[in-house]
Order: C-alpha cells, then structure tokens, then sequence
C-alpha cells in the first residue's frame, strides 16, 4: 500500500511539473521585461531619484488606468510645487497633478486607478 501511494505521489509531481516552464512565465509590461530599464523616460526618472535628496519620498509606481499600463512618476513628494506625472508605455503625458497651478488632469485616477505595483522607490 505504501508502495503505491509512493508512486501515485511520484506520478503527480511529475506530471505536475512538467508542464512548468520557466521561460514562458517572465511577465512582460507593456511589451518589455523591464520597464525601469527598457523605457529611456522610466529609466531617466530612476536615476532623477537617485540623485535628488530632498528629503522625502520618492517613488515610480505602475497601475492600471483606463484599462491601458501607466506609470506614475512621483519625485519628491515634499516639494510644494512639485507634479506627479503619470505616463502610458509610449511616454506620453495621461495626467497631471499639483504644480504651481495645483493641476488635476485625471480627477477619477485615484478612483480608477487598479493593480498597483511599486517598481522604485525610496
């Protein structure tokens, strides 16, 4: 009895795991493996972080919007005038918040807004 069950067990892993493969399972965004690196505006707003030291928080984040990928571009969220900037995968401006003038293109984003990902941050 115990004999078979052994092999019963053997059989399951087996066959359970032979139809894992690793190199289909790299989740890809917006059509690259990683758009920190691979998007030049992503890429320059990393590297904005890592310069700037202002004393607060600073972050890209990715979410779903509008049913398309967006990336919200938040550097140094201590600076009064400071702009949040959310991104879509071709680096085209979708919304806009604060500023000088306090601007809020996307007033349903917060609400709208659904699977978020943090890719950077301090």
């Amino acid at each position: 009895m115990k004999l078979k069950t052994t092999y019963l067990l053997l059989f399951i892993g087996i066959f359970t795991f032979s139809f894992c493969d690793e190199s289909k399972t790299i989740a890809t965004v917006c059509n690259v493996e990683n758009p920190l690196e691979d998007f030049a505006f992503l890429k320059e707003a990393k590297n904005s972080i890592d310069v700037i030291d202002c004393g607060g928080k600073s972050s890209i984040t990715q979410y779903t919007y509008n049913s398309e990928i967006v990336f919200e571009v938040n550097i140094c969220d201590q600076i009064a005038d400071g702009q949040t900037i959310v991104y879509n995968c071709s680096g085209e401006t979708v919304c806009i918040f604060g500023g000088i003038a306090g601007q809020n293109t996307c007033p349903d984003f917060e609400d709208n807004a659904t699977n978020k990902i943090l890719l950077y941050g301090n």
